[in-house]
């Protein structure tokens, strides 16, 4: 029961590539204004992802 993909095209994408198209897929039919969207909405959502684990990383530190 393997879950992972053998698709070729899949594996060459990078890390990065990989995680937008899972948490915002970017459809072929999709316009302009909506792939500027979903791209600003992972960026956003992965600096915010980014801010947090600083802050609780920072957090953990100055308690050690």
């Amino acid at each position: 029961m393997n879950n992972e993909s053998n698709d070729p095209a899949e594996e060459s994408k990078s890390l990065f590539e990989r995680l937008r198209n899972s948490i915002f897929p970017i459809n072929p039919t999709d316009g302009l204004p909506v792939r500027m969207l979903k791209n600003s909405g992972f960026y956003l959502f992965a600096v915010m992802v980014l801010l947090i684990s600083l802050i609780f990383g920072g957090a953990i530190m100055l308690v050690l």
